[in-house]
């Protein structure tokens, strides 16, 4: 490693660590203004090692002896690292918009904002040190962004659905919801599902994923414009008239005639039709149980809908054999006479 990749690296570092243990204290004042300027501060740095390191036909220093501004470096290392380091990039420019306009802010809390933001950035971070430098911060520091505090956790899309329709938000705030709205309608257009920032289930160990498509349904609540989002798994291609106003809605009832139809003896019937090797023993039982949950594949039928409760039967749809095809060998058609 150069020496001045070494050195902005370890700049960076600190900066980012400085970041996370402010913003973790259980009462600070300014933490978010305070928070978000060293985490901008952490990744120029950053990016700046990376361009020094990879790219040094790329001049960092100008002759007037200013350095490459942040914009800058975030787009050059985008268009290196493609799709990949799109949602960062557009988190990065979510965080750095606050940073340079943080007075117009001060009416309104939007803190819970800020944290899903920032949280998703932290993690941004240390994965983009691992993958380029080698550099795990997670085993450096054993620090963690927790989703804990005197108040219930929330989801961004609660906070943002609600936020985005009070009357007495500031212009400022509906503006920055605005541009995380465009952000993500930009980031799902290009088909990247990855958000800008993330979200927790309490009381549940994983973290949830949120989808660039959830995020535009939950944030917009525009009934004039139609907002379409439908999991390529259920329902492939539809085309949709741009006439105006669309309604579309799935009832859980067409959902169990035209793609889950499938019960469990008819997999296993298909099985052996098509498959040399199958038989249902343990590595079958093991396959089914790997898919169970997964909408492209398996949906529990419950007696009562609403609740979800009562005794329930797996249904699938044809996509299973998809999955089955790779552990099985389908039996060799007979040749034509």
């Amino acid at each position: 490693m150069k020496p001045l990749t070494e050195a902005l690296i370890e700049n960076s570092k600190s900066a980012m660590i400085s970041c996370v243990e402010l913003h973790n204290k259980p009462k600070f004042s300014y933490r978010y203004e305070i928070a978000t300027f060293l985490a901008i501060n952490a990744w120029e740095l950053l990016l700046k090692a990376y361009i020094n390191e990879n790219h040094p036909e790329v001049k960092l220093i100008r002759k007037d002896g200013t350095t490459k501004p942040f914009e800058e470096c975030v787009r050059f290392v985008s268009s290196q690292k493609g799709k990949n380091f799109r949602a960062t990039e557009e988190n990065l420019n979510k965080i750095y918009e606050y940073r340079n306009n943080i007075i117009h802010f001060y009416k309104d809390p939007i803190d819970e904002l800020l944290y899903f933001l920032l949280h998703k950035n932290v993690l941004a971070y240390n994965e983009f040190l691992k993958e380029n430098f080698n550099i795990d911060l997670s085993e450096e520091t054993n620090l963690y962004l927790l989703p804990i505090g005197f108040k219930p956790f929330s989801s961004p899309i609660d906070f943002l659905s609600s936020k985005s329709n009070l009357k007495e938000s500031s212009y400022a705030v509906n503006q920055f919801v605005e541009s995380i709205i465009t952000s993500t309608k930009k980031l799902n257009k290009e088909g990247i599902e990855e958000a800008i920032f993330t979200s927790f289930n309490v009381a549940v160990l994983n973290e949830n994923r949120i989808r660039n498509a959830d995020i535009i349904v939950g944030i917009t609540k525009d009934k004039s414009e139609a907002q379409v989002v439908v999991n390529k798994v259920i329902a492939g291609e539809i085309s949709i008239s741009p006439d105006a106003k669309t309604k579309v809605q799935i009832e859980e009832d067409s959902l169990f005639k035209t793609l889950y139809v499938l019960s469990y003896s008819d997999v296993v019937t298909k099985c052996r039709e098509i498959y040399s090797d199958f038989k249902q023993n343990a590595k079958f039982n093991r396959i089914m149980a790997s898919i169970k949950g997964n909408l492209r594949y398996h949906k529990k039928r419950y007696l009562d809908t609403q609740k979800n409760t009562g005794v329930g039967k797996d249904w699938y749809s044809q996509a299973i054999f998809e999955e089955l095809n790779k552990h099985y060998k389908l039996k060799q058609k007979a040749p034509n006479n």
